[in-house]
C-alpha cells in the first residue's frame, strides 16, 4: 500500500515553469530532460508495482530524511515486518557498464554511481535500528525501469543489488512475499519523525527574464481568449477555467520568485491584470496562507503541486471541462 502520493520534485516544477516563460540555457535544457526522465521513470516504477500488487506492504515514495546530521532521499522505501527495503529508481537508456565502482555509457566514464547512492541511504537506515520500535534488516536495490537500458557487470556481487527491467517482476514478487503487521506499522509510523521537506535550494530567477501573462495548459501558447469564468486557447482550442489558470500562475510565481514576497499587486502584474483586484485577492486567500496585515499583507502558497492545491482547497468550478480536474477526479 502506498502511504503517500508521488509528486513532481520541486526542481522539475521550477524548470518547467521557467521553460514556459523563458528561453532555457543548454544547461537548463539538460536539467529539464534529466528531471523529466527521472520522474517518468519513478511513475513507471509505481505503475509496475501497482500491477504486481503491494497490498501487504507499507511504501513511502520520494521522501527526504534527516538521520543525525545526514540528509538522505529515497525513491521508494518499503516497510515490512523485520525489513526496510530501499529502491533507488533510475530511468537510464543506452549501453552501460559497471566496473570497479565506476559507471560508463557508450565508453564514456564519469557517471554517478547509483549503487553508492543507495548504499549510503541504506547505511543511514541501519543507524536508525536502535531508535525504532522493532528491529529490522535493511535491503537495497537499484532498479532500472527503462527496457532500452543494457548493463554489463563485472561481478556477481554487483548484480545482487541491481534489478533491470527483465527482473522487475521477480523483484516485486520477492517483496510481495513480505508482510506488514504490527511491527511494520509501528516502524512506518516511527520513520515519519525523521522526514523533512525537500531541502534542495531553487535558483534565484531574474524577474526581467520571465515573461508575464498567461499561457495554455496544453500547448503553452501565450494566446488566450480570457473571459470572466473560462479561457480558451486561440492556438489549440483548449478550454480552462480562469480560476485554474490563475492557480497555475500562483505556482509559477512561487517557484520562480521564491525569494520574493507574493502580494496581490505582484500577482496582478504577473497575470497581466486580466483579473479584477478583488478576484485576485479572493483566489490568493483561497489557495495561500495569509501573512502580515493591512498594506504589509503577503501570501504563501499552500502547495506547489497543482492537483493537490486544487483538491485540498475546494476547487469545484461548474465551468471545468477537463475530466482530470473535475472535483471527483482531482
Amino acid at each position: 500500500m502506498f502511504l503517500n502520493m508521488r509528486q513532481k520534485p520541486q526542481e522539475l516544477i521550477y524548470v518547467e515553469a521557467l521553460s514556459n516563460r523563458s528561453i532555457l540555457s543548454n544547461k537548463e535544457q539538460r536539467k529539464l530532460a534529466a528531471l523529466s526522465a527521472g520522474h517518468a521513470g519513478e511513475c513507471e516504477y509505481d505503475r509496475l508495482f501497482d500491477a504486481a500488487g503491494h497490498g501487504g506492504l507499507l511504501i513511502y515514495r520520494d521522501i527526504w530524511m534527516k538521520v543525525d546530521e545526514a540528509v538522505i532521499q529515497a525513491d521508494s522505501l518499503i516497510v515490512a515486518d523485520g525489513v526496510i527495503a530501499v529502491d533507488e529508481v533510475k530511468n537510464f537508456s543506452g549501453d552501460y557498464k559497471y566496473a570497479g565502482g565506476e559507471w560508463s555509457v557508450g565508453g564514456r566514464p564519469g557517471y554517478e554511481d547509483p549503487l553508492a547512492q543507495v548504499s549510503r541511504t541504506a547505511g543511514k537506515l541501519v543507524r536508525l535500528g536502535g531508535r525504532m520500535p522493532y528491529r529490522f534488516d535493511v535491503q537495497k536495490k537499484v532498479v532500472f525501469v527503462n527496457p532500452d537500458m543494457n548493463l554489463e557487470f563485472n561481478s556477481e556481487e554487483n548484480q545482487r543489488f541491481i534489478v533491470g527491467r527483465p527482473r522487475l517482476r521477480e523483484h516485486f514478487s520477492e517483496l510481495g512475499r513480505l508482510s506488514a503487521g504490527t511491527a511494520a506499522r509501528e516502524n512506518a509510523r516511527a520513520l515519519r519523525r525523521f522526514f523533512i521537506r525537500n531541502p534542495m535550494q531553487l535558483p534565484v530567477t531574474d524577474f526581467k527574464r520571465v515573461r508575464m501573462g498567461n499561457y495554455c495548459y496544453v500547448c503553452a501558447a501565450f494566446d488566450l481568449s480570457i473571459g470572466k469564468y473560462k479561457v480558451v486557447c486561440r492556438r489549440c482550442g483548449y478550454t480552462e477555467t480562469t480560476e485554474r489558470m490563475f492557480v497555475r500562475a500562483l505556482i509559477d510565481f512561487s517557484v520562480l520568485f521564491h525569494d520574493r514576497k507574493m502580494t496581490s499587486a505582484g500577482m496582478s502584474l504577473f497575470v497581466s491584470h486580466v483579473l479584477k483586484p478583488r478576484t485576485v485577492r479572493k483566489y490568493l486567500s483561497k489557495y495561500c496562507h495569509v501573512r502580515g496585515s493591512s498594506r504589509a499583507t503577503y501570501y504563501v502558497i499552500k502547495s506547489i503541486h497543482l492537483k493537490k492545491l486544487l483538491s485540498e482547497n475546494g476547487y469545484a468550478s461548474k465551468y471545468e471541462t477537463d475530466e482530470r480536474f473535475r472535483a471527483v477526479n482531482v
